[in-house]
């Protein structure tokens, strides 16, 4: 037999009750049902009574419930308004699906509109390769958090449509994650920004040229000394070349990468075991059992969704 340890906490309120019969136990006044609770205080005798012939396990909130004291009953059944357990049959099935088919026909007509004016303009040389209604498929690979992720990318018309996993490249075996397929907005998204801003301010390519020539004299006039490149992790050999052509004109300047996804314990972990920052490379097709702490390695961090792949194909 079972119950909850509310009985002994209201034993005792019901103690102080007593002493204090005008204030509860935060002195402040009692309540109508606290007061009507007291004009019929819990018969303890009847309650040890009903525990003596209950068997197997029962539950309760109080001892009131357990003896089911009429007046507790009524004062639960007026917790809530009046008459809110009661079904309210003023509106039938059917009216409710009139109402409701009726409903959904206005939103659908005030989703309809006039689609705006647009010019169709057919090529006068149309691009090499490219064939109206025929997409192309491209194949690259998209950095993210210090790893590389093999992708498909299939166009129409040079607008980017599809994103898959390419299954020639060992970082993905033909699979994508939710980032991936996120980055078609990122290859076309005709709301982005087509100019460029400074301090809050639209401007234009030819002031933002102007500025960063100036920058660049200043700067060659003391080597670069106040300033700083900050990037991601940078795995592309193109990007990392041009930076380390900017740091060769200016010597002072300083490079730093952050990743704010990225896990600098596992960073400081690998300098421990090998001596210098590396990202370790898990062979999950060739292991039997898999023991993660604290780590999710099939949902973020790198060579993940190669992970998934291999933990999926037989690891226990």
């Amino acid at each position: 037999m079972e119950g909850m340890s509310d009985h002994g906490q209201n034993s005792s309120g019901f103690a102080k009750q007593a002493l204090k019969p005008e204030l509860d136990v935060d002195n402040h006044p009692p309540t109508a049902e606290e007061r009507e609770l007291r004009e019929y205080p819990l018969d303890l005798a009847a309650v040890r009574k009903k525990l003596a012939d209950k068997q197997g396990k029962q539950y309760w909130r109080t001892l009131e419930e357990l003896s089911d004291d009429p007046h507790f009953a009524d004062l639960m059944h007026r917790e809530f308004p009046r008459a809110a357990s009661e079904w309210d049959e003023s509106v039938d099935r059917r009216d409710f699906l009139k109402l409701m088919g009726a409903s959904l026909a206005l939103a659908g007509m005030a989703g309809c509109g006039k689609p705006d004016q647009e010019f169709v303009v057919p090529y006068v040389k149309q691009p090499d390769g490219m064939v109206l209604g025929k997409p192309l498929h491209y194949a690259t690979v998209m950095p993210f958090g210090g790893d590389a992720l093999g992708l498909l990318v299939e166009s129409h018309e040079g607008r980017p449509t599809k994103i898959e996993g390419n299954p020639e490249h060992p970082s993905s075996l033909g699979a994508t994650d939710v980032f991936a397929q996120a980055t078609v907005l990122d290859l076309y998204d005709p709301d982005r920004g087509k100019t460029t801003i400074s301090m809050g301010e639209l401007g234009t390519w030819e002031s933002f040229q102007s500025a960063a020539q100036g920058l660049v004299t200043s700067q060659k006039a003391v080597n670069g000394a106040g300033l700083r490149i900050l990037t991601g992790n940078v795995t592309s050999p193109t990007w990392a070349g041009q930076i380390a052509a900017v740091l060769k004109i200016f010597p002072q300047a300083k490079w730093h990468q952050w990743e704010p996804a990225a896990s600098d314990g596992a960073f400081e972990g690998a300098k421990l075991a090998f001596g210098r920052a590396v990202n370790p490379v898990y062979r999950l097709d060739k292991a039997d059992v898999v023991v993660s702490l604290d780590a999710d390695f099939m949902t973020s961090g790198p060579g993940h969704v190669r992970y998934m792949k291999d933990f999926t194909g037989g690891v226990i």
